[in-house]
């Protein structure tokens, strides 16, 4: 069962170093320049749960912390780094023959460090040794 954290209603534009190329679904599009685009216009949104793993016991969530709010975007430090991480997660198998997993990583910590998370080294270490369970498993 997925928990979802988070739920954006709007397109997200996110320029990745990730060039040379070409995906596109009805949730994203990454294109040879190395823009990202999430489609939150798309059905109800596009809806994910944050920094991995999580669990959800009533109203509580168990599991990796979000960060703490970044005054600059109004959401959690962890905000668009877990979204752009997430989307290529999500549809690994469909674009892991063009994409490498270090290199989806690789965004995650720039993002991190972009918005100022004091973990980010911590969140990248993680992601680096406990991602591929995700990064296969579809």
């Amino acid at each position: 069962m997925s928990v979802y954290v988070y739920c954006i209603k709007e397109d997200y534009r996110y320029q990745s170093s990730l060039t040379g190329s070409e995906f596109e679904n009805e949730w994203f599009k990454l294109s040879p320049d190395g823009m990202v685009i999430v489609m939150g216009t798309h059905s109800k949104g596009y809806a994910w749960d944050g920094c991995s793993p999580k669990f959800k016991i009533k109203d509580i969530y168990i599991g990796v912390p979000e960060a703490v709010l970044n005054f600059g975007t109004g959401q959690s430090k962890t905000y668009y780094a877990s979204l752009v991480h997430d989307v290529f997660y999500q549809f690994s198998k469909k674009v892991r023959s063009c994409i490498k997993r270090k290199e989806v990583d690789r965004e995650f910590y720039v993002i991190l460090r972009r918005d100022n998370f004091r973990f980010a080294s911590l969140y990248y270490f993680f992601v680096r040794m406990l991602g591929w369970i995700w990064w296969y498993r579809r």
